[in-house]
């Protein structure tokens, strides 16, 4: 099963296997996609996304793969229910009628899919159920991306999911009572908070590293910066006539604005959740390093913030394919090379 992150910037493969000894990395790799081939989540050129995805897996030696993607954006809505004890039967009766108080599309443009979770306990008064809905138009899109590759769609989860399992898997020791798990995209930063160890919320907002792009040629571009200058900035690579302070302030006040939607994402839960303290932030994506993102985050919630190694646990053969790719880019990938073709 290969782990597909199709994202706006790259597309992401990571092939597991799973032993004795735990997970082992068989092959990973990634490959980019031209700009605005993928826009909102969905592929806007879809050849072009496919043509990327097979010669990526094509180099892999991964001629005839099965594949788990996932999607994200306003196309998708997860929602945490608690209801009334009740059979299975009822249940499945009830889905649909709790979907229409929470989801803003017509029930017949979603697929509907839930999972009672945390529910060990048979004292409990209260079944916990993880509703998820997601319009079928932008799981067709997906699945004939990877179709039009020569590749198979098996399995189509949502990002938040698999980032929350690849955490989970890498630290399996954290039991922390609300931690929160920042993935930062290049137009979407993705949300999880956790609460030990299990996602109890998660939202998709908006921007992600390309605010700092932005940043740049709003504020320095009147000046004469173009683009690929810009890229490079972004990169360390600032020009000799700009000043490095005033690069940095621009890009500190990029990530407070990203910092600004997180807390409001947190306040929005905690609202209505009794847990008070975050006791940890886990930054990942391919824009985790943006300048002062860490020292933001952990100014705003008073917590340490650590970076995910989404290989922490994954055992590293030098025979793999790919065998030095690491990076918290890939945190999405590997959660999602995680899945099999039956699991939920």
């Amino acid at each position: 099963m290969v782990g597909l992150d199709i994202g706006s910037s790259a597309v992401k493969a990571v092939v597991l296997r799973r032993g004795r000894g735990g997970w082992s990395l068989v092959a990973a790799g990634e490959a980019p996609v031209p700009d605005g081939s993928i826009q909102d989540g969905a592929a806007a050129e879809p050849t072009v996304v496919s043509e990327a995805v097979s010669n990526l897996l094509d180099s892999m030696r991964l001629k005839r793969a099965r594949v788990t993607a996932a999607l994200s954006g306003h196309a998708v809505i997860v929602k945490r229910l608690s209801l009334p004890p009740m059979s299975q039967a009822e249940l499945n009766e009830a889905i649909p009628w709790e979907a229409e108080q929470y989801i803003p599309f017509d029930l017949s443009e979603v697929q509907l899919d839930y999972q009672v979770v945390g529910n060990d306990d048979a004292t409990k008064r209260s079944l916990d159920v993880l509703l998820v809905a997601a319009k079928r138009d932008r799981i067709d899109d997906r699945a004939a991306v990877i179709t039009q590759s020569g590749r198979k769609p098996v399995v189509l989860d949502i990002e938040a999911f698999a980032l929350a399992n690849a955490y989970r898997m890498n630290y399996p020791e954290r039991t922390d009572a609300l931690s929160v798990l920042v993935h930062v995209g290049r137009s979407v930063t993705i949300v999880c908070l956790l609460e030990a160890g299990e996602l109890v919320f998660t939202r998709d907002i908006s921007i992600g590293g390309q605010i700092h792009l932005d940043a740049l040629l709003r504020e320095l571009g009147p000046g004469g910066l173009d683009e690929l200058t810009a890229r490079r900035i972004l990169h360390g690579q600032i020009p000799g006539d700009l000043s490095g302070e005033q690069v940095e302030a621009v890009l500190r006040e990029a990530s407070a604005q990203l910092v600004l939607e997180v807390r409001k994402t947190v306040d929005f839960y905690r609202a209505t959740a009794p847990i008070e303290k975050i006791s940890r932030v886990v930054l990942s994506g391919g824009a985790y390093q943006a300048v002062g993102l860490i020292e933001l985050l952990a100014g705003e919630f008073d917590a340490p913030v650590d970076v995910f190694d989404p290989f922490r646990r994954v055992n590293r053969s030098a025979k793999a394919v790919g065998a030095d790719v690491s990076g918290p880019a890939y945190a999405v990938a590997v959660g999602l090379a995680m899945r099999q073709e039956d699991d939920r």
